[in-house]
């Protein structure tokens, strides 16, 4: 009788279960989305003249960014070029991917990067948790008189995750970047490559944070540090697809 009246109560939890794991297995689906880092690089043997005619007469904006596909940021990382980026369903990969070898080509040479929003992770460790979403106004027309700075932190691979967190664990690297009176626009990994922080600073900070990095971050990682703008409020009256979402 005992096993008769638990039997029912066994089955019936399998079956509750079983529907909130479909569930759960929905609603990650619904939203299984992945961000793309995208490095545009001039081809410097040519005038601006010329490669925004090629981006014209191939149609760029009109078909980048893809239908269903939204940019999270585009800016010019000066030194590197145009850095984009996208948030997209894996199902798009490859439409982006055609997009861009059929109207970037020649104009720019491509390189892509998968990438993951690391700034929710690390932001409980971090003193200064300043983050600023980039409104709509042109670097040139703003009156604050902040710029950009592109932070790339690359990992020594010779070191585990776990020695390279004890470097920086002990030279106070999240006591001390981003410093006071800076600001997180976004921080993510870009896979292939390392982290990759977005920082706005008025430019009496840009030694601080010069400091800051070679003081925390040197011995666990090698960086680079690019002065940036956004190119998104220029561009964005070119673009069909003007679909864009912040992080």
């Amino acid at each position: 009788m005992k096993y008769a009246v638990l039997l029912p109560l066994f089955l019936l939890q399998m079956i509750v279960h079983a529907q909130s794991t479909d569930t759960l297995t929905s609603i990650d689906k619904a939203d299984d989305k992945l961000l793309l880092t995208i490095f545009l690089k001039h081809d410097q043997s040519m005038n601006l003249n010329e490669i925004e005619k090629i981006k014209t007469d191939q149609a760029f904006y009109e078909n980048f960014p893809s239908e269903g596909v939204s940019v999270v940021d585009w800016f010019v990382v000066m030194g590197i070029g145009q850095m984009v980026v996208l948030e997209l369903p894996a199902s798009k990969l490859r439409t982006v991917n055609v997009a861009l070898e059929k109207t970037a080509w020649k104009a720019f040479k491509t390189e892509f990067y998968t990438t993951y929003n690391l700034y929710p992770i690390i932001e409980h460790k971090l003193k200064n948790k300043s983050k600023v979403t980039l409104d709509a106004t042109p670097s040139s027309e703003k009156e604050d008189d902040k710029l950009l700075l592109t932070v790339f932190l690359k990992h020594d691979q010779s070191m585990t995750l776990n020695e390279i967190e004890k470097i920086r664990t002990d030279q106070g690297f999240y006591e001390n970047l981003p410093p006071e009176g800076t600001a997180v626009v976004n921080w993510f990994v870009v896979m292939g490559l390392g982290q990759m922080v977005v920082l706005e600073l008025p430019a009496s900070k840009l030694a601080a944070v010069n400091l800051a990095i070679e003081r925390t971050a040197w011995k666990a990682f090698t960086t680079e540090i690019y002065p940036t703008y956004n190119l998104y409020p220029i561009i964005e009256n070119k673009l069909k697809n003007k679909s864009k979402v912040e992080y």
